[in-house]
């Protein structure tokens, strides 16, 4: 009996580890997803800047209001379709998928100097000369310093320029641009505020979050397969629970206690499972959302002593309607 036991502990804790694994695979495809194609997360929002103040001057008020804070915008011209000036803080860029050179990384925003990188189908005038590629646009040169791979479903033309306090394309006037930012809900609010504008949903985060149930159908079945094979482990437990108390011959008043501490223990048990798992799935797996897979393991937790606690007052009752 006691074997058996054992059999459905050690279940249960990989059946958290599974459950945690798929979601973790979950998350990383959504990331995937729109990381590739737009360089921006499912918190991005649209800004549309009803201030006239230059780019350089509302940077400054972004690293005097938000110094601590990962940001990253995106100013897509008005005027020029294909025109994407990029700027972050403290936020790696090199997730943008780049077939050669590179991408900008935040010293190139420090920097007086504007560079270029371009899409694969960049209508922008480009010429080579002594084995660089300079981009033309609005009569400056720019150094290409890296070229976008083509990302399936994903068309772009876009050319993108880096731009800062110090830079030449910072002195533009922001209202000429429609500004994507990616950061906290909270600092895109203030940002919102600021500029005077509401914020919209970008397409590409509406189509994520209508293609995020048919994408990740199969992982959510699984989750829920995973989940019913939990809720046969307790039943199967509470059963075995309740058999070897029966065969102890424990009688009246004890009964109760007996069941209750042996339940007590198992119970403890499947919560220190529950955070072994938890630390175990942080450490090794990718999340972008730790608590949400805290809040899977207990919703998880829960379902399953609901289930064991059900199973062992239907058997207690039914024992007990025997006995009399």
């Amino acid at each position: 009996m006691k074997r058996y036991k054992l059999f459905v502990i050690l279940s249960t804790f990989f059946l958290f580890i599974m459950i945690g694994i798929v979601y973790s695979n979950m998350q990383s495809q959504l990331a995937d997803q729109i990381l590739q194609a737009q360089g921006m997360s499912m918190e991005a929002r649209i800004v549309k800047p009803k201030k006239t103040m230059t780019i350089a001057s509302f940077l400054k008020w972004i690293k005097k209001e938000f110094p601590k804070e990962s940001i990253q915008m995106q100013f897509k011209s008005k005027e020029d379709k294909n025109q994407v000036l990029i700027w972050s803080q403290n936020r790696d860029l090199n997730y943008f998928p780049v077939s050669s050179g590179r991408f900008f990384s935040e010293d190139d925003f420090k920097g007086q100097v504007t560079i270029a990188a371009v899409s694969p189908s960049s209508a922008a005038a480009q010429i080579k000369t002594q084995g660089n590629t300079y981009l033309i646009a609005n009569g400056q040169y720019y150094s290409v310093v890296g070229s976008l791979k083509a990302v399936p479903y994903q068309s772009s033309k876009a050319y993108y320029l880096t731009t800062g306090v110090k830079q030449e394309t910072g002195q533009s006037r922001i209202n000429h641009f429609t500004l994507y930012v990616d950061a906290s809900s909270q600092t895109i609010g203030k940002i919102a505020s600021h500029l005077k504008s509401e914020t919209y949903w970008p397409d590409f985060v509406k189509r994520g979050r209508q293609r995020r149930l048919t994408l990740l159908m199969p992982e959510a079945l699984l989750i829920l397969f995973l989940l019913g094979v939990g809720v046969l482990l307790m039943g199967l437990i509470a059963w075995l629970t309740w058999k070897e108390t029966d065969l102890s011959h424990v009688k009246g008043d004890l009964l109760p206690n007996l069941l209750l501490n042996r339940s007590g223990r198992f119970i403890v048990f499947m919560v220190l499972e529950a955070f072994a798992s938890y630390f175990l799935l942080v450490w090794k797996a990718y999340y972008s959302n730790q608590s949400i897979l805290g809040l899977l393991l207990l919703g998880t937790v829960v379902v399953e002593l609901a289930v064991y606690v059900g199973m062992m007052v239907y058997m207690y009752r039914k024992g007990k309607q025997a006995d009399d």
